[in-house]
């Protein structure tokens, strides 16, 4: 018999049952990607339960003491009030035998409860077409609004092509820099402003409300991201007439696997494109890392498929695809 039972990661006395939850994230990544999957630690679970600006709820499906399934469900709280997201996995040894779709409907029906109308998630995998993910969304009527191409970057770079894609996105206009764990006191405010436009200019199958950032909403997630052992490089491009920072990647390592460097957000303002930014952000932060990092040899990233000067720029650095994410919508 499969027992639902509340995972609190905050509870130190839960700390045996969080790190099967855990497992069975990693485990079912491990089946879907290989060798090649993210890997998430118990400490890295804690912060984002520990973040201001959403609340997540964790349930464990149990047999007989063994966690065999696990799902984490993510509610906005200063946007998109009537959303979720939530994240599913399935222990290998017990998949397709209705633990997922029990998981499913458990958090759908607290979703309701929480008076929220709509349900935003993906998958990932590296078959471009019927994978056990997508089949399973389908089948529980998730639609799909997006699809994403993964790639992969085999690290490192040499210097000397690092060198000249630096020299062909060069403009005296705007300067790059980079931060480490962390960002200046200086770059807030803009940085808040930056987030803010990603969250609607970045490509999207539905609409979705502006976030709302601001300084202390950054500081409360880039301190969660010290405390959960992560690594985060930061490039940002200034508008040196104006002083403002107009563009921003940032590149992430976790505990969990130290060898793989994933590419978060990049985002240039409409208004300072076609100078090149894009390429110049991410030169930098690459650079960057392989200076800190060296035993990161995978970088990763997502782009829409419609999105194709950001296509061009990863195959300027030497990305190659290796797998799709759909983005899935559900009314609930």
């Amino acid at each position: 018999m499969t027992e639902i039972v509340d995972v609190d990661p905050l509870d130190l006395g839960q700390e045996r049952l969080l790190g099967a939850w855990v497992a069975v994230h990693n485990a079912a990544g491990r089946a879907v990607w290989g060798p090649a999957a993210q890997q998430v630690t118990p400490a890295e679970i804690r912060g984002t339960h520990q973040r201001q600006d959403c609340r997540r709820s964790a349930w464990a499906a149990v047999e007989s003491g063994e966690v065999v399934g696990a799902v984490d469900l993510i509610e906005p709280l200063r946007e998109n009030l009537d959303t979720v997201g939530f994240w599913l996995s399935v222990h290998p040894d017990h998949q397709r035998r209705g633990i997922g779709s029990r998981l499913l409907a458990h958090v759908e029906d607290a979703a309701r409860a929480a008076g929220r109308a709509r349900v935003l998630q993906h998958n990932g995998e590296p078959v471009p077409e019927r994978g056990a993910g997508t089949c399973f969304a389908r089948r529980h009527g998730y639609r799909q609004v997006l699809l994403d191409l993964r790639q992969d970057l085999a690290l490192p770079v040499s210097h000397e092509r690092l060198d000249a894609l630096a020299a062909e996105a060069a403009d005296p206009a705007y300067q790059v820099e980079t931060a480490w764990d962390g960002l200046p006191e200086g770059w807030l405010a803009d940085r808040a402003h930056l987030a803010r436009r990603m969250s609607t200019d970045a490509p999207s199958g539905v609409t979705v409300d502006e976030e709302d950032w601001d300084e202390d909403r950054l500081r409360d997630v880039l301190a969660r991201a010290v405390d959960m052992g992560q690594r985060t490089v930061e490039a940002v491009a200034r508008h040196l007439p104006s002083g403002r920072l107009v563009g921003y990647s940032n590149v992430t390592v976790s505990p969990g696997t130290p060898d793989l460097a994933v590419q978060g957000d990049t985002l240039v303002l409409r208004e300072h494109r076609g100078h090149r930014l894009g390429l110049a952000l991410k030169v930098a932060a690459l650079r960057a890392l392989q200076d800190e990092l060296p035993r990161a040899h995978t970088m990763r990233t997502w782009n829409a498929e419609t999105n194709t000067p950001m296509l061009a720029v990863n195959r300027a650095l030497g990305f190659q695809p290796s797998g799709y994410t759909r983005e899935w919508a559900k009314e609930l």
